[in-house]
């Protein structure tokens, strides 16, 4: 009996180093220092770039292997701007677009990373992306700016990203064929080491 409770004890001690040892750093996203961009296509012309504000998040940096590092963001849907004020309320206010009142985040959290481009340290990060409470699998290509060595201090995270989607897989069909369905969103994000 009591050599089977030291082998308990030795597995539950090896189980408690393993995951102390995992080299997982938190980084918390800075609102105010992180834009999110979008444009999308108009009778055929590319429309001004509108923005959502104040996201809110955490990038888990897995320091000795990238590709295990984790994000989860969510973005207050409210926030949206357009710089017309006529198309802000129609996106956030007609029940067409945008259902704030019943949906008011729009969230992301990825699911696998991947790098996709070794010279330009670019990497694919998949994830589910939930707007008007409809979840869609949606791809990010993401890639550090600076590095904590030179340009930027070492408790700080840049990161620049782009990614494309469909507004018709999230209910907003409204208007198609004049307003493009294909969103293209730019991210840049700033994150803080917790």
């Amino acid at each position: 009996m009591k050599r089977f409770q030291k082998i308990c004890m030795f597995v539950l001690l090896m189980a408690t180093s393993a995951a102390w040892a995992q080299p997982i750093v938190q980084y918390a996203i800075d609102p105010a220092k992180t834009t999110i961009n979008f444009t999308w296509r108009y009778l055929g012309q590319e429309s001004p770039k509108a923005k959502f504000a104040n996201p809110a998040g955490t990038i888990y940096l897995n320091t000795k292997s990238p590709e295990l590092s984790w994000t989860e963001v969510s973005i207050p849907v409210k926030t949206l701007s357009t710089f017309m004020g006529i198309i802000d309320r129609e996106l956030l206010h007609s029940g067409h677009f945008f259902l704030p009142e019943k949906h008011p985040y729009i969230t992301f959290r990825s699911t696998g990373i991947t790098l996709s481009d070794i010279e330009s340290m670019t990497y694919s990060v998949t994830g589910q992306l939930t707007v008007n409470g409809i979840t869609q699998t949606v791809v990010l290509l993401a890639k550090p700016v600076g590095s904590g060595a030179s340009e930027l201090p070492g408790d700080i995270m840049a990161v620049e990203a782009t990614t494309h989607f469909k507004r018709s897989e999230f209910g907003m069909t409204r208007m198609l064929g004049v307003v493009a369905d294909e969103m293209s969103i730019s991210l840049s994000v700033l994150a803080v080491k917790q």
